[in-house]
């Protein structure tokens, strides 16, 4: 009996680790600041949003963002040459969804900074220089290293 216990136990456990073999893991912080590490396999994505108090970290798949541009930016990747993160100012104004409810057009309007990477754990860093710096560590050896 206690043979066809930890059989179930050890298949239970097997069954977890494979389950999220193909999640990708990336840190998410809440509004108070606490960094967590999250697996989801809907995220295909994690982000960094550099702040100049508070950065924001995050993962993002098709579900929530329109992925189609950096899944072709990623894909261009070969032996030589790899895209590490794609780092994108963009404007968003949010006036245009509701003209009329636009007190001050100008005010509808907010800019993010923000970059991408596509492995796990890649948006560790909490500034902008920590993240080139992570980004560039966890990538320095090289394939020929390898073989």
């Amino acid at each position: 009996m206690a043979s066809v216990t930890l059989f179930a136990r050890v298949a239970a456990t097997v069954v977890m680790l494979t389950a999220n073999t193909n999640a990708l893991v990336c840190y998410e912080n809440d509004e108070s600041g606490k960094v967590y590490e999250i697996s989801n396999e809907s995220w295909d994505y994690c982000v960094f949003i550099p702040g100049y108090e508070e950065s924001r970290v995050f993962g993002i798949g098709p579900e929530v963002d329109w992925t189609k541009t950096y899944d072709e930016a990623f894909s261009t990747s070969d032996k030589i040459y790899q895209v590490l993160s794609i780092c994108l100012l963009e404007k968003y104004d949010f006036g245009q969804l509701n003209p009329k409810s636009a007190i001050d057009p100008s005010e509808s309007v907010e800019f993010i900074f923000r970059c991408i990477c596509s492995y796990d754990r890649c948006n560790s860093a909490t500034t902008f220089s920590n993240y080139l710096k992570t980004i560039k560590l966890d990538n320095a050896s090289s394939s020929a290293e390898k073989n």
